[in-house]
């Protein structure tokens, strides 16, 4: 849902790209998202239903999303960064980010078939690093011992797989698999063969309950493992993939942008603003996200604010009713509105079960930002008028 040109939504009835309808109606951004973002909004915002584990990816920053495209804009189709944050409808298993130090060497120390394709050399320097060396160091190690495992030889790569296999299934008769390791066998079922079922060892495993949420900022690895989640990201459509995909692999863009971080990610929970509605706020201007859960007969009122946002009603029925419509629209189960700047919004929920919706929108962070630039620029422009006459 959003104007990117791969996908664009479209206004009913009629079916105008969202896009064009905004070029014709600019104020429905409001003037300071139209202005920062050159008239188009500035937010993607997804429902994902994951069957299958999606690509070990990141996305690049905006630098490197411009050289990119620049390069190869067939592949790198936009020139813009493209940070994210998933919010968990079901319970969602991702992976995210590299491992602490301990846990990559107890990889190193007990998967020989990681071992084996990183080499010696990088696997002795990441077993002598210390927790409490530089940052530069871990990094300069991890980073070369990461390049070595991603651009190993399919055949080194189908040969450890099948040994690792081969190995924790017989292992599994005699003993309790970890997660991690029952996870890599489950990997290795839908990408045989796969390089990304040994990199899985190395990144951290996230676990969500409905509800909880992860920031994903540029340059960081990940891949979404299952379930359901709504998902809401800068306006973009550039992803750098490296493992369990069958689609173009660019492993040297993988490995040389990364951060190298070896942080858990923090767990989102939403902050309540009104009742039945929380609200998640990523480190990122493009967009935040609501979560609204009406009980049936009730009733909430979501104030104007000055940029754009787009509503998904997930589950349930009632009805939605914007300060420019004299009735309201009945909402249901799958309808998407786009709501302009500056409009008020009542929803209530009817029927039997709980209503619930998402709202997407720009950070109200950078909104103020932008409406207390704007008033001091008027503020400026008027006291030099005054000065002038």
């Amino acid at each position: 849902m959003g104007t990117h040109p791969a996908a664009p939504s479209a206004v009913l009835p009629g079916g105008e790209p969202l896009g064009a309808w905004l070029a014709r109606n600019p104020a429905a951004l409001g003037p300071a998202v139209a202005a920062r973002w050159a008239g188009d909004l500035p937010f993607l915002f997804k429902v994902l239903s994951v069957a299958k584990p999606l690509s070990i990816q990141a996305h690049p920053d905006k630098g490197l999303a411009e050289l990119l495209h620049a390069m190869r804009p067939a592949t790198y189709r936009d020139a813009n960064h493209k940070p994210e944050m998933a919010i968990a409808v079901t319970d969602f298993r991702a992976l995210f980010g590299f491992a602490g130090i301990q846990e990559l060497k107890d990889v190193i120390r007990t998967v020989p078939e990681v071992g084996g394709l990183i080499g010696h050399e990088d696997a002795d320097k990441l077993m002598t690093v210390k927790e409490y060396h530089g940052g530069n160091d871990v990094k300069s190690s991890l980073q070369s011992a990461f390049a070595k495992l991603m651009t190993a030889s399919k055949e080194a790569v189908s040969e450890a797989v099948n040994k690792l296999k081969g190995r924790l299934n017989d292992e599994s008769k005699i003993r309790t698999l970890t997660e991690k390791e029952e996870l890599v066998l489950s990997l290795e079922r839908q990408y045989p063969e796969d390089v990304g079922v040994l990199a899985a060892l190395l990144f951290n495993y996230v676990k969500l309950s409905p509800g909880e949420a992860i920031y994903i900022g540029a340059n960081e690895p990940h891949a979404y493992l299952s379930g359901e989640c709504i998902e809401c990201m800068a306006t973009s459509d550039n992803v750098v993939r490296a493992g369990l995909t069958p689609k173009y692999r660019d492993v040297q863009t993988l490995c040389s942008m990364l951060t190298y971080k070896q942080i858990f990610p923090e767990i989102l929970g939403g902050v309540p603003v009104q009742p039945y509605v929380r609200r998640y706020t990523p480190p990122t201007d493009e967009f935040e996200v609501d979560c609204c859960l009406l009980p049936p007969g009730e009733v909430v009122v979501m104030p104007p604010v000055p940029g754009p946002s787009i509503f998904l009603v997930m589950t349930g029925e009632g009805e939605v009713q914007a300060d420019s419509m004299s009735d309201g629209e009945k909402a249901k189960e799958g309808d998407v509105f786009f709501v302009p700047a500056h409009t008020e919004v009542r929803l209530s929920a009817s029927g039997h079960v709980s209503m619930q919706l998402y709202r997407a929108g720009v950070n109200s962070r950078a909104l103020h930002a932008c409406n207390a630039a704007a008033a001091g620029k008027r503020s400026q422009l008027q006291n030099i008028c005054e000065m002038a006459s």
